[in-house]
């Protein structure tokens, strides 16, 4: 694979901007809620964005001391709400040989869609005001397939190069089928998935149903440990104890909680 991976303190670092995507809309755009990290981040550079249909949301922070821009995307509290009732059924992705059989998940394919609009013009205004900033694309759960589409769609509409996204994910679902992971891949972008031990959603859709993962994993043990994964495929041993799901397990990564209590 050409993507590459993110490091450990990158991915403890971002793990609160994807919790904050589930607080109070006040909050968010006071900048005040429980998971925001205040320091060096104005109100007037945050943005919310919502879709009424599709139920999903994302907000997009600059925090001007690290020269940093962060999409991060909202994910489901309730599990069973999207992991059982969506449209699972894959969609074509249209690309090119020898990717052309490469499809993607419909109903987080028509999420991030429901998003895509304001995410890029959110990041357009941001990038007028802070051109050289990095930009990462965070999220937990169905917010992390939102992170991760929403990006894939920005570099394929040639708005943003590929070796300028880093996407870093918690408790992601797979996105699509094998060749579309594998496309993933090819591209020169950063990826962190972190998933967790008892998480059932990261092995969610399951490969009977022809779902694979993109690289790379980062996975925490069931003693806290984290562990680097295989760089060529899905890693048995970042698989571990999913016959008893946990559902702290798929809410909590390095002690910060995902949910609307902040």
């Amino acid at each position: 694979p050409i993507a590459k991976i993110g490091t450990e303190e990158e991915a403890r670092s971002f793990v609160k901007y994807a919790g904050a995507s589930y607080c109070n809309v006040k909050s968010i755009l006071n900048w005040s809620c429980s998971n925001c990290e205040r320091n060096s981040v104005k109100p007037s550079d945050v943005e919310y964005f919502t879709d009424a249909q599709t139920k999903t949301a994302g907000l997009l922070t600059v925090d001007t001391s690290k020269k940093l821009i962060i999409l991060s995307y909202r994910g489901s509290t309730n599990l069973s709400n999207w992991l059982f009732n969506l449209d699972i059924l894959a969609t074509n992705a249209n690309l090119k040989y020898p990717y052309d059989d490469a499809k993607i998940h419909n109903g987080f394919n028509n999420m991030a869609n429901a998003l895509y609009d304001e995410s890029r013009d959110a990041l357009d205004r941001a990038l007028q005001k802070y051109p050289n900033f990095k930009i990462v694309f965070t999220g937990h759960s169905l917010g992390g397939a939102l992170a991760g589409l929403i990006a894939y769609k920005l570099a394929e509409n040639g708005l943003l190069y590929w070796g300028r996204i880093n996407v870093i994910t918690y408790g992601q679902p797979r996105l699509g089928n094998a060749e579309f992971a594998q496309y993933l891949n090819s591209k020169p972008w950063t990826y962190t998935r972190v998933t967790s031990y008892a998480d059932i959603v990261a092995i969610s859709p399951g490969i009977t149903m022809g779902y694979g993962h993109n690289q790379f994993n980062m996975h925490i043990n069931k003693n806290g440990k984290t562990i680097k994964c295989s760089k060529y495929e899905e890693d048995p041993n970042c698989i571990s104890d999913h016959f008893l799901p946990s559902h702290s397990a798929h809410f909590s990564f390095w002690n910060i909680k995902m949910n609307t209590k902040c």
